[in-house]
Formats: C-alpha cells, structure tokens, sequence
C-alpha cells in the first residue's frame, strides 16, 4: 500500500486554528501508525505559504500526478480545507479519486475520520461550501481593508522608479538622488528638446549612470541580500519612458485605488480615473506641474497627429504644430528637392494622395522661420504693456534638506561597505580551500564596486548642487526674455509648446508670393 501524506498552509489562515506544517505531518503520522503504514519525510507533498483557492499549486499538482500514474494509493491529509476552498474543484477532486479507486483520507473531518471510499459523505457538500466561504470571506476582508487605507493614502503599493520608501512609515516617500537627474533629464529631452521616445532611450543606454527600473531595484535587492523575482530589462524601452511621462507621481501627487481585483486570486482591471484617490503635494516634487501638464499636451497631440510625419528621419522645428487650413490633415516635415536640400512642410493628404484630396502647401522651414519671428515682433509691439507686467517665478524643485540627505545616504553607504569589507574578510578567513577563496573574492568585488560607484555619484550630485548654490544669475526683465526668443537662431521646443496653439498652412493662388500662414498663441 502507497500511502502519501499532504499538508498546505497560506497567510490568510487563522493560526490559532489551523495547524502549522510541523504538526499537521505529525496529526497525520499518528494516523497512519494506527493502520500500521508508515508515512516516510519525503513521502509528503507539501505546500507552505499558497492559498487553497487555487488548486495550480506545485506540490499538489505533483501529488495528483503520481495518483493517476498509479504511483499513489492513498492520500492522507488533516482536513478538506487542506485540500482545497474551491467548493466545485474539491467535489469534482472528490469524484476522480472515487473513479480511480483511490482512496483520500481525511483525520479530522467531519467530527471523526473521513475516508471517501467507505464512508457516506451527505454532508460533504456542505462542507466544502463553508471552507470556500472562509476564503472568500478571507478575501473580501483583506479587500475592505486595502480599500479603507487606499482611501485615506495609507497605503502605497509597489515601487515607483525616483523614490524611496520610509523604513519606519512606509505611507512617506522620499525622492531618490541618484534617480532624480535620469527623471529630469527625460522630461527635458521630451518637453524641451522635442525628442520622441525611441531617442530617448538610446541617449539613456548610451550612458552606464541610467539604469532601468528593473536593473536598479535588481541591484537594491542584492544589497539587501534579498533575489530580485522578476526580469532584468538591461536595456531602457519606450514604454518604461511612457510610464514615467504619464505617471503625476513625479509632481507630487500620490494616486491609489487604479486598479482593482474582482474575484479570488483574479486578473486587476485598470479603474477610471475619477475612482483614483489623489492626494496633491503629498511629496517631494521632481518635476513641477507644469512641465508634466506639458508633457501630457505633447502626448496627446502627437496621437491626434499620425501621419507620415511620425515616421520621418529628420528633425523639424515645428512638427506636430502645424495643421492645413484647407483639408483639416496633419503637415509632413519633407525635403524639398531643388537647388538644394531644405527642409519643408507639406499635407499629409496632398502628399499621400495627391489632388484627389487636397492642393499643394509645400513651405520651407526657414520660411516659416521667418514668419514665425514677424509674427512675435507683431506680438511683442501690440502687447508690449501686458508682457511687461508679467511677473517673473523663479521655479524651484522644492529640494527641502537636499544636500543633508545626500550627506546622510553617503554615510549609510559608506558604513555598508566597511561591514562589506569585514563580511568578505570573514567569509575567506573561514573558507576551507583555494577554490572557495577565489569564488568569494570574485563575488564581493562586484559588491564593492556597486558601492564605490554608488558613493562617486551620489558625491557628484553633491557638487554640482553646492555649484548650483554659489552661482548667482541675473534676473531679466520680460521684455528681455521675450527678445531672446524672437532672435533665437533655432527656436526652443519647450518654449514653442508653451507659446504655440496651432499653425495653420493655406493654399491660396490668388496671392502669389505670401506663405498664407495664420499662429495662433
């Protein structure tokens, strides 16, 4: 005779009434002892830490396997809830085993010993109902729970990329200094420079200081001598650089309740934004509102816009600002081909469908250049009292005790590594061969190299923000401001966006040699 033994345990279990790992074997090896089987340590299938909801568990899976291989006999648990709590699973499990004549024992059912071979089981239904309501009950308990804290943002789940958690209140968040240049730089590169995501990533790889997400917390969880469960993406990606430019986390803003789990061990649904709980200046800003708020501008403008321009090689000035005032289409940047090369503008529809749909708008870049700067003079002369009563802010990223914190994670860090050092010297003064030496000296070289590199960047920031302290600039008035812009040689693309509506493109025969362009602010 076969006899296998069971055991399962999960978190969601009320520990005072349900039996640990250790003393379920042993409720089972007494058991056993009374029919004279003897139940050996690796004849027990054993599931630590997994709900009975699911019945995708490993041990179980394995034990059910060899019960239909025939390898098993009898299977021997403490009770059904061991099992499983899925009520229709248990009575189909319940029927196979009857099907196969096997026979599954349970000690401590039913007030005595339930054994499905012999014994009638009228009630066994009703069983298994009530250990499916425990969980669910278990569950929407734990749901209730999570709700209530997401409501009053005492709750904050996951990691995000840029900010640290409070070891002692895990409700606080702090920005992250050795992230906070990669966050920057994005936002920079995406609102001010007008690069697309796909250049974004290839200017982040090109440089060892940018980690991803993933290789950063892979690298957090070694230190604390924790494994890093999920995938290492070495390389960044756009859609890593779509989630931080669409995430108002980096405002300050913490939003919960985005998504939400409706059955057990189920797939989470994304939630509408209006049953987001958002909670505003709840941390410390990396990125001012406005600069997101532009960013999501940019987005969305640029999902409105695609046509062929999307797909373009060559930089352009004014691309995803311009529209044809005739067909209501989106303007290609082109080339012109001539005398020379130069960059241009076209409709989308003229230039893929020709006449059919549209007529002929085609402009030069410098063109428009032109126009562009006649067209700030005509502002600046007709509004010249209102811009100069325009108050001037000096933006600030709200870095409260910057430098203290630096200072502080410096000398974390550097403690970390002297206990480094005296681990490492521990371990080799203790290893029994040169074999076991070499093994440990290569691996703690990785370890401290982390760690010096990490303090060398973290002592950079520091510099650069004691520079950035002495330098005292020269405030400008508006007017000055506004000049600058008019005779800057390649107009900047943060200052376009915050400027520029739309620039429609006309096509009108009867005026020859004027570009028919109409800016809106």
């Amino acid at each position: 005779m076969r006899v296998a033994g069971y055991c399962r345990l999960s978190r969601d279990e009320d520990k005072e009434n349900y039996s640990s790992i250790e003393e379920q074997k042993r409720i089972i090896k007494d058991y056993a002892s009374t029919r004279n089987w003897i139940i050996e340590d690796k004849d027990f299938y054993i599931d630590d830490n997994v709900s009975g909801y699911t019945f995708n568990r490993p041990e179980f899976s394995n034990m059910i396997e060899k019960v239909k291989e025939d390898k098993i006999d009898i299977v021997i648990a403490k009770d059904l809830s061991r099992i499983g709590r899925n009520n229709g699973k248990v009575l189909v499990l319940i029927d196979e085993f009857k099907s196969m004549q096997k026979n599954l024992i349970l000690v401590s059912e039913m007030c005595g010993t339930y054994d499905v071979l012999n014994d009638r089981d009228d009630t066994i239904g009703i069983t298994t109902w009530f250990n499916e309501r425990y969980v669910k009950d278990c569950s929407r308990k734990t749901r209730d729970h999570m709700y209530s804290k997401q409501k009053s943002g005492r709750l904050i789940m996951g990691n995000y990329y840029g900010y640290i958690k409070d070891r002692e209140d895990k409700t606080k968040l702090y920005v992250d200094e050795e992230i906070r240049p990669i966050i920057e730089l994005i936002y920079k590169l995406y609102t001010e420079d007008g690069l697309g995501r796909k250049k974004i990533c290839d200017i982040l790889n090109s440089n060892y200081n940018y980690p991803t997400p993933s290789v950063y917390y892979h690298r957090k969880y070694l230190e604390k001598g924790k494994i890093y469960k999920h995938k290492v993406q070495k390389l960044w990606c756009t859609y890593m650089i779509s989630n931080i430019l669409n995430n108002d986390i980096y405002t300050g803003t913490l939003r919960t309740h985005k998504k939400k789990t409706i059955s057990i061990r189920g797939k989470a649904t994304r939630l509408p934004e209006e049953e987001h709980f958002i909670f505003e200046n709840h941390h410390e800003a990396i990125i001012p509102k406005e600069t997101f708020e532009l960013a999501q501008r940019i987005r969305k403008r640029k999902a409105e816009n695609r046509s062929t321009s999307s797909i373009r090689k060559r930089n352009y000035i004014f691309s995803g600002l311009c529209r044809c005032g005739d067909c209501n289409s989106g303007v290609s940047g082109i080339t012109i081909k001539r005398k020379d090369l130069q960059k241009g503008y076209e409709c989308s529809q003229y230039r893929t469908y020709g006449k059919e749909r549209c007529k002929c708008h085609e402009i030069k870049e410098m063109d428009m250049l032109i126009h562009y700067r006649q067209f700030l003079k005509y502002t600046k002369e007709k509004y010249f009292n209102e811009i100069k009563k325009i108050q001037i802010k000096t933006k600030s990223y709200n870095k409260i005790n910057n430098e203290e914190k630096i200072k502080y994670e410096i000398e974390k860090l550097k403690q970390e590594y002297k206990i480094l050092i005296n681990q490492k010297i521990m371990d080799i003064t203790t290893s029994q061969n040169k074999y076991q030496k070499n093994i440990i000296e290569n691996t703690y070289i990785e370890l401290e190299k982390d760690k010096i590199d990490h303090i060398e960047q973290l002592q950079k920031i520091l510099e650069k923000e004691d520079k950035g302290s002495k330098i005292k600039k020269n405030r400008k008035t508006t007017i000055e401001w506004f000049d600058e812009i008019i005779e800057d040689n390649e107009p900047n693309r943060y200052i376009l966006e915050n400027l520029i509506d739309k620039i429609w493109i006309y096509n009108d025969k009867t005026v020859k040699f004027d570009l028919n362009i109409e800016i809106y602010l």
